[in-house]
């Protein structure tokens, strides 16, 4: 059952991907063995109970992707290490993580491994993995010990070990080009070319002008914030992961930004907290879960001028867009964009206004 008679909404057609290969700048593999001891290092198949295949070609990611994976497994295969085995807490390798600035070419590589003292590695395997990589070519390097302990949050220490300590990335959106580092945890959009088309999406759909106050909800590194900051007198970001609020501020600062504030915390409390006056324009991108009640609550209390709701959830989206037009918004315009070819993902831009 639709939430409102689209009749009344624009609707416009899918922005599909100038190129739908090649696009990612970031893959996640991980490693696995069988009983038999065969060790396979790629993506976990679908409905496998964790079954990895043993991953030789890639046409999402560049070359480079490939060559320092099967160059990372050919070490491994001569070393004694075992992949982690997470049910009996065993084994040291557990995931390989590769990182490209699509515009830049800068290139990093983390290996996640067990924090288990009895399964750390060794001075020459760590000297072994990071040949493996800068054989492929120039690379920052990481080692990433993921610490598990029963009754308290999953740790991650990084050790830098060789390159750069970070990465560089543009996105060009609007008028101008901004600068993001990049560090081995920093969230950025893994497709870097539909991002900007996405964010320059965003910038056209709401009413021309400029704005007093504009609230990036969810804001992860302000991407979107800074986006906006160009026609706000003054944007305030929220994001509750603490590294994205310190990779927001090295971005700001980077890119030379003044009018962004940035605070860090649960959505919905500090909206209660900070007592924000009604912003001429809220953005929100939350998780695939959808903005929670309180989230919602205080938004409507905010009553903005203009909401732009991005999800990666069109479900999620369209329960909470049903309660913002039974509290007086209306909605005006629909652009979906397709982020991930090749996966039946959407990205979905929602224009409200009061």
């Amino acid at each position: 059952m639709p939430v409102c008679d689209l009749a009344s909404v624009d609707v416009y057609p899918i922005l599909p991907a100038k190129d739908p290969w090649r696009y990612r700048n970031k893959m996640e593999f991980s490693f696995s063995q069988n009983r038999a001891g065969d060790r396979f290092l790629g993506l976990i198949i679908a409905n496998s109970r964790g079954h990895v295949l043993n991953l030789e070609e890639c046409h999402l990611t560049s070359p480079w992707f490939i060559e320092t994976l099967k160059s990372v497994r050919s070490w491994w295969v001569e070393t004694d290490l075992k992949a982690y085995h997470r049910y009996s807490n065993t084994g040291s390798l557990r995931t390989l993580t590769l990182r490209e600035g699509i515009r830049t070419q800068e290139k990093m590589a983390i290996l996640t491994v067990s924090g288990h003292p009895d399964f750390a590695l060794s001075r020459v395997q760590i000297d072994g993995y990071v040949k493996a990589v800068q054989a492929c070519g120039a690379a920052s390097v990481f080692l990433c010990v993921q610490q598990l302990c029963k009754g308290s949050p999953t740790q991650f220490f990084e050790m830098h070990l060789a390159g750069p300590d970070h990465i560089n990335e543009y996105l060009e959106i609007g008028t101008r080009a901004y600068k993001f580092k990049i560090s081995p945890r920093s969230f950025f959009q893994p497709n870097t070319l539909q991002a900007e088309a996405l964010y320059r999406r965003a910038l056209e759909m709401v009413s021309p002008g400029k704005k007093k106050l504009v609230l990036d909800l969810y804001c992860g590194t302000a991407t979107l914030g800074m986006s906006f900051a160009l026609q706000a007198e003054k944007v305030v970001g929220i994001e509750l992961a603490p590294e994205a609020i310190l990779d927001a501020e090295c971005n700001l600062q980077v890119n030379e930004i003044s009018n962004v504030e940035l605070h860090c915390g649960d959505v919905g409390k500090i909206l209660q907290r900070e007592k924000i006056a009604s912003p001429d324009l809220v953005i929100v991108d939350p998780p695939r879960a959808g903005l929670m009640d309180d989230a919602l609550q205080q938004l409507l209390a905010l009553a903005p001028k203009e909401i732009l709701y991005i999800s990666c959830n069109p479900e999620t989206q369209a329960k909470n867009i049903k309660a913002l037009l039974e509290n007086g918004y209306k909605l005006t315009a629909l652009q979906p964009v397709d982020q991930f070819p090749h996966t039946p993902h959407i990205e979905n831009i929602a224009h409200l206004s009061r």
